[in-house]
């Protein structure tokens, strides 16, 4: 008779005496990688040739999606494998904790919030409001000044990086008048 080796994560077991931790079958996962890539690769059939090049701008998104799509094959092997009878997704602790279950939805409400008005508003009027507002759900309204601090400091560091150095076009909205 053989032993089974213990599932572990990175390396580590799972302490499976401490409660319910998040589990979720790899073959799901596995779908889920190989759905992405076939929804990378689809959505990438467009994209043209570039000037000067042998190869279109498809390439790389391409090649992720077949890296993806055979990662995502060997998990749902893996995952079907190794099965035993389990559920597929054990419930998770925090689901079941009101407070992080709100953390979870805020943080979704963030980025709808930030995908709706950034075209509007600009990059940094929006990424400071959804900054700060995480930061004071998260931190505590005692904290609201260091909060401000934080999410004004972050906002300029992100809209340096993207808009300058890797010259990315954020949105500038409102405050077009004043972009650099």
């Amino acid at each position: 008779m053989t032993s089974r080796r213990r599932p572990t994560c990175a390396g580590f077991p799972f302490p499976s005496d401490r409660g319910v931790l998040v589990k979720v079958n790899d073959a799901l996962s596995g779908v889920l990688f190989v759905g992405l890539a076939g929804l990378i690769f689809f959505l990438t059939r467009s994209i043209t040739l570039m000037p000067g090049q042998d190869y279109g701008g498809d390439f790389f998104p391409r090649s992720i999606a077949v890296i993806m799509a055979l990662l995502g094959c060997s998990l749902i092997y893996t995952g079907i494998r190794d099965r035993e009878g389990q559920a597929w997704a054990t419930p998770l602790e925090w689901m079941r904790s009101p407070k992080h279950a709100s953390n979870f939805a805020l943080v979704v409400a963030a980025l709808i919030f930030y995908i709706w008005v950034s075209d509007d508003l600009g990059f940094a009027i929006t990424a400071f409001i959804t900054l700060f507002a995480l930061l004071v759900w998260l931190r505590g309204l005692a904290f609201w000044f260091s909060s401000a601090v934080i999410s004004l400091l972050s906002m300029l560091a992100i809209q340096q990086f993207f808009g300058q150095l890797l010259r990315v076009p954020l949105p500038w909205g409102v405050l077009q008048a004043y972009s650099w």
